[in-house]
């Protein structure tokens, strides 16, 4: 009786840390949703105050359009975390009209794995970029000179955060009850 209390009691711990990383993810990806929004809605007002400068005051540009780019990318990159916790991405659905349920879990576990093996990978080099940049102090070369890590490191971040959201998405995978 004492070894079974022993079990359940690591299934359940098991199972509540689970549960905490799953929550977790759900809050990060929100977050990284709201993130992407800001940052859409920053790159709107920069090229409104832009189109003004330029046009209306005949002045010369100088951040602006390097800002929004960066806020663009940042938000491709840390967006697609939520992106990916709604279901949203791009997904071949006329394939599963072939399969069975369980094999269905298979093939998007397979392809969540493939995922992962390429986040994985584009978190190393982003790592290895933003790490360049920083030591090397390099930056854009522009009027307005921005150091370059801060834009790489949304490459970087982006990919980390979408290596724990896979994770996420293949314990939910595993935990279905057609894939058991």
């Amino acid at each position: 009786v004492g070894s079974e209390m022993c079990i359940r009691d690591r299934l359940n711990r098991g199972f509540f840390m689970k549960e905490k990383y799953l929550k977790f993810c759900d809050f990060i990806a929100k977050a990284c949703g709201a993130f992407a929004v800001l940052a859409l809605l920053l790159s709107i007002l920069v090229i409104v105050e832009l189109v003004f400068e330029r046009y209306f005051f005949q002045r010369a540009i100088t951040w602006q359009t390097e800002l929004v780019t960066m806020l663009l990318v940042a938000s491709t990159f840390i967006g697609s975390v939520y992106v990916l916790s709604e279901k949203a991405h791009v997904s071949m659905e006329w394939i599963y009209d072939f399969l069975s349920k369980k094999n269905i879990i298979r093939l998007k576990i397979f392809t969540s794995l493939l995922s992962l093996l390429f986040f994985l990978i584009l978190f190393y080099f982003g790592f290895l970029m933003v790490e360049e940049a920083f030591t090397k102090n390099y930056s854009t070369g522009t009027v307005w000179d921005p150091p370059l890590w801060i834009p790489y490191s949304s490459m970087a971040l982006g990919a980390i955060l979408m290596i724990l959201q896979y994770i996420a998405e293949i314990i939910k995978l595993t935990d279905d009850k057609d894939y058991n």
